[in-house]
């Protein structure tokens, strides 16, 4: 007999397990949020106190601490979020940028904002604290502390940072 989800994870708030899928081999941390609709694929690593919304693909990932992942994203394999990030709804990460060709994984850094509808695209690295504006295409490393916004997103402050 399969446990459910509350048996598996029993610190993990599920807030429709019947229509949440965790897959096998997924460590979840303590008071996290899972919303209806989402699957967590195998392997995924998910810290404590984080957030995670409805209709969410989360792919095999290492997700940090106190994250809130909002409605309808899609963490690809490979991602690393790391800790105090926010990700907006219906943010999709990328990882590969052509049928077949290498993998590259973004990297989110500690206390990142990501706004809504935005693109992360193969391998580009947001440093710590830096913002994305909603609707951003984010196709090169952001700097810490910068906003960047666009599509292309561009840095817009510090205005040195680029």
């Amino acid at each position: 007999m399969r446990l459910g989800l509350t048996d598996r994870f029993p610190d993990v708030v599920f807030y429709n397990p019947d229509l949440t899928e965790v897959q096998d081999d997924v460590v979840i941390g303590a008071g996290a949020r899972v919303g209806s609709m989402t699957l967590i694929h195998a392997t995924a690593r998910i810290g404590s106190g984080t957030t995670i919304g409805s209709h969410c693909n989360i792919c095999a990932c290492v997700i940090g601490n106190n994250v809130s992942i909002q409605t309808g994203c899609h963490i690809t394999r490979g991602v690393v979020v790391e800790d105090d990030v926010f990700i907006g709804p219906h943010v999709v990460t990328l990882n590969d940028k052509l049928k077949g060709g290498p993998l590259t994984f973004p990297h989110i850094g500690k206390g990142a904002k990501i706004g809504g509808g935005s693109r992360i695209l193969p391998g580009v690295r947001i440093g710590a604290g830096a913002v994305v504006g909603a609707g951003s295409v984010v196709v090169r490393d952001v700097p810490p502390g910068a906003l960047v916004m666009g599509n292309p997103a561009r840095v817009r402050m510090p205005e040195d940072a680029e």
